[in-house]
């Protein structure tokens, strides 16, 4: 064999071993850009469930305060109520104390309208203990549902 062709055949087999080198760098090249391709819409699927759920989130925090800023002002209106009719009553009172005749009378009358206020003071605080605990279940319902939804959210891969 001339060095001629010996050197036609190190280059033909230079040529081929250069060009499988060629084709298993391209080939490993395309596998790794569909994989960052898969990885990169998993992540952008990840991403927009997190923006979902932080939405959803977000608006269930927004009614929630609704519900709660409602409740007290159902709440304030009916404190106002109630110091009203108290106010009244106790001008009524005052009225019937100016008309006694003793001071026995008086200490009857007194003790009566004591033992009347007491009594509603314990109704009003009890209906207000009552309106405050509702009001606080109404408020957080929507905060507790949200607490399941991304409890299960997270229980479950993201981007699945």
């Amino acid at each position: 064999m001339s060095t001629k062709s010996k050197t036609a055949a190190v280059v033909d087999t230079t040529a081929e071993v250069a060009q499988k080198g060629f084709e298993q760098a391209q080939a490993a090249f395309k596998a790794q850009m569909d994989e960052a391709t898969k990885q990169a819409a998993a992540a952008q699927k990840g991403l927009e469930q997190v923006i979902e759920l932080g939405k959803g989130n977000f608006e269930a925090l927004v009614k929630s305060s609704t519900i709660l800023a409602e409740g007290m002002q159902e709440m304030a209106k009916a404190a106002f109520a109630a110091n009203q009719a108290a106010f009244e009553e106790g001008i009524a009172n005052a009225r019937a104390l100016a008309g006694v005749k003793s001071v026995r009378e008086a200490f009857e009358l007194q003790t009566g309208f004591a033992k009347a206020a007491f009594e509603k003071f314990v109704a009003e605080t009890t209906k207000f203990s009552e309106q405050g605990t509702k009001l606080a279940e109404r408020a957080f319902e929507p905060v507790a549902e949200r607490v399941h939804v991304t409890v299960a959210q997270f229980g479950k891969p993201l981007a699945a």
